[in-house]
């Protein structure tokens, strides 16, 4: 036998289920956010670290390509060797008779050219196959010293007496100094960079000496004293 329930019961009875979907509903949506916030926290935390290992990583980055350039530039093993093979193949190349010495520090390379293979007798122009080695000269000379100071010594050697103050522009050592110089600063070479020399001796050479700038090292050491 059914027993069908008043209208009015009826009602009340849907109206109660309704209401308890409706709280279960917004409690399910509650512990939802809840969950969602107590993750959110240590995500947070998290992506803080992460970048700040990234920036860590980075500022390390920087500081070690800082510390590496500070090293090449006091030392720099790698870069000098590299000057002195370049230079060498330029002078080797373009003089057969050319000679080069390395000093026992390693930072001055000289080389040794006999006057006749650049010049003419007692003359004070450039044989014109000399062209390309003050350009190459040059151009790997600039290239050093904007990495760091570099300079270039020039001494020419002299028959017999040396020519007094007033009487070297004539000297045909002078004139042939200054055409030495010439070709350099016409190439693009600074004149901080160049010094010039002149010494007696029974030989007729020009030593050409690449080496690193020091303040507390003399020009034109005599030979056997560039150590």
């Amino acid at each position: 036998m059914t027993v069908e329930l008043p209208e009015q019961e009826k009602l009340s009875k849907h109206r109660n289920n309704t209401s308890i979907i409706y709280v279960s509903l917004y409690f399910l949506l509650l512990a939802f956010f809840i969950y969602l916030h107590s993750i959110s926290v240590p995500a947070e935390e998290k992506i803080q670290k992460v970048i700040g290992s990234i920036d860590f990583a980075f500022k390390g980055i920087k500081q070690t390509v800082r510390e590496v350039k500070a090293k090449e530039l006091a030392g720099d093993e790698l870069g000098l060797a590299t000057f002195h093979a370049e230079i060498r193949k330029v002078y080797e190349t373009a003089i057969p008779l050319v000679e080069s010495h390395v000093n026992e520090k390693g930072d001055s390379l000289r080389f040794t050219v006999p006057i006749s293979q650049l010049f003419k007798e007692n003359d004070d122009t450039l044989r014109d196959t000399r062209a390309e080695l003050f350009q190459d000269a040059s151009r790997i000379l600039i290239k050093r010293a904007s990495i760091t100071p570099t300079d270039l010594e020039i001494m020419i050697e002299v028959p017999g007496h040396l020519p007094s103050v007033d009487g070297f522009k004539n000297n045909p050592a002078g004139k042939q100094l200054n055409t030495l110089v010439n070709s350099f600063l016409d190439q693009g070479v600074p004149a901080r960079n160049i010094f010039i020399g002149i010494k007696s001796s029974d030989t007729a050479n020009i030593f050409f000496r690449f080496y690193l700038r020091n303040d507390h090292q003399r020009q034109f050491q005599p030979a056997g004293e560039d150590q």
